[in-house]
């Protein structure tokens, strides 16, 4: 074999070779962590990887596909064991209602997510199933939405399930006012309730790393 064949060959498969491997930086951007932990995987031999002459890393493509499919096998997992979180929403404006109906119709497949019309109906769904998550927006006189937070809040201090709300108030100072009287489970709120705001609660919620919180003890 001539030396010219010979170097052919020898470069022939070095560019296969590369073909098939990327560098320490590439593969970080690829697998989206930081290069070191791209160093510690190749240490756990979880990616293959080579060092050229000249000392740098070159990591086989193969190895780092299988590692891609092995993280969305296990994130395909996690979300099938994960309980769906239940959200409630009491809102007393019957457009609103109707609106806030059609914004949650994309996610009904991952939630269980349940509108009612009044405080009453509220209380009476908790007999069937009590919600992760109740959000309730009202107008009603200061005196009737305390009476509400507070009824909520022996609900919650006597109930073995967690549940946390998310009460919407045109009151600005009824934090204030019940301040050091309510669970850490009530959060009290003067934002606006529409769509948008709806929207990004829930993406929230599904971004979560849990979707039901342990009950404190």
């Amino acid at each position: 074999m001539s030396a010219t064949k010979y170097d052919e060959i020898i470069n022939n498969n070095y560019q296969n070779f590369t073909n098939h491997t990327i560098g320490t930086n590439k593969a970080a951007q690829l697998l989206g962590i930081s290069i070191t932990s791209v160093k510690n995987l190749v240490d756990k031999q979880e990616l293959i990887a080579w060092k050229t002459q000249g000392g740098h890393r070159r990591i086989d493509m193969e190895s780092i596909r299988k590692y891609q499919k092995k993280i969305i096998k296990s994130f395909e997992s996690s979300l099938k064991s994960k309980p769906l979180p239940s959200i409630n929403l009491m809102a007393e404006d019957t457009l609103m209602v109707n609106l806030l109906n059609k914004a949650v119709n994309q996610w009904q497949e991952m939630i269980d997510f349940n509108i009612q019309k009044s405080i009453s109906e509220t209380y009476l769904s908790f007999s069937i199933n009590t919600p992760d998550i109740l959000i309730i927006q009202t107008n009603m006189p200061v005196a009737q939405q305390i009476a509400i937070i507070l009824d909520l809040n022996n609900f919650i201090e006597s109930s073995e399930k967690y549940i946390s709300v998310i009460f919407l108030t045109n009151i600005t100072d009824i934090t204030l006012r019940l301040q050091g009287k309510l669970n850490s489970a009530i959060q009290i709120s003067n934002d606006t309730l529409n769509q948008e705001w709806l929207r990004a609660f829930i993406n929230g919620v599904m971004a979560s790393p849990e979707w039901r919180a342990p009950k404190p003890t």
